[in-house]
């Protein structure tokens, strides 16, 4: 590892409630979404970060498959428009990437590239992941986000394999 762990994190959870990209890559196929909501920690000592996706989510069909993923995060930017583009369109009626016109670098570690536009990035492998029980989440969280739906989420754990960015 070669970055500090501890470094941007601050930047990095607050930016979160404000929107990232969760990329992956399936050969020549690559989708971004945005996240909102995740963690950083430890976990089996193991740099971690946590994202969560629904069932339903093209993303979770090529996590699936691809066991990596990047999360690009838009530190001292304005993405606004992007990331409520690709929070509301799906890779399987729409190249969001392209429609947006954002570039693409490979990832330092893995094969899934970052988002050349945002100022820090996370290249993540996945070493665990769990699906949300319906049965443990309290009637407020359901009632909030599940209700009507039973589109519950999957949360992926990605080791940290690098961390990157420049927030200057």
């Amino acid at each position: 590892m070669d970055y500090l762990f501890n470094e941007y994190n601050d930047q990095l959870l607050n930016q979160l409630p404000k929107g990232a990209f969760l990329t992956t890559r399936i050969g020549d196929k690559v989708n971004t979404m945005t996240i909102g909501w995740g963690n950083i920690s430890v976990v089996w000592y193991k740099h971690v970060f946590m994202v969560y996706v629904r069932y339903s989510r093209e993303t979770y069909n090529m996590l699936e498959q691809a066991g990596e993923f990047t999360v690009s995060f838009p530190i001292t930017l304005d993405m606004k428009k992007e990331l409520a583009y690709c929070g509301s369109h799906s890779f399987r009626n729409k190249d969001k990437i392209k429609d947006l016109g954002l570039t693409l670098i490979n990832g330092k570690n893995i094969n899934t590239p970052i988002i050349a536009e945002c100022n820090l990035h996370l290249e993540c492998k996945v070493i665990y992941k769990q699906s949300v029980e319906p049965g443990m989440i309290s009637e407020e969280i359901k009632d909030k986000y599940y209700k009507g739906n039973n589109d519950y989420h999957v949360c992926y754990y990605g080791e940290i394999v690098a961390k990157y960015g420049n927030i200057e």
